[in-house]
């Protein structure tokens, strides 16, 4: 189950829950009992390592990448 984090708009709390993608719970601030909004929070994924950008080698062998582009641009002239 995804992890949610929620924000009071009053006091600026902040509050991590755990709950189904299809449930919308109704989260009130534990300080002033407002109704607390759902914030998107940054994630910590990273690609890392040869073949996750266009620039890398994986990427202009298989698809042509860098290499069609030039040719097509040596066509036009």
């Amino acid at each position: 189950m995804p992890i949610y984090e929620y924000q009071c708009p009053k006091c600026a709390t902040a509050k991590e829950l755990q709950h189904g993608m299809s449930e919308s719970p109704k989260v009130k601030c534990p300080s002033c009992r407002v109704s607390m909004k759902r914030v998107i929070s940054v994630n910590s994924f990273q690609l890392k390592g040869e073949g996750w950008f266009k620039t890398s080698g994986s990427y202009s062998k298989k698809t042509g990448g860098e290499k069609a582009v030039t040719t097509a641009k040596k066509a036009e002239a």
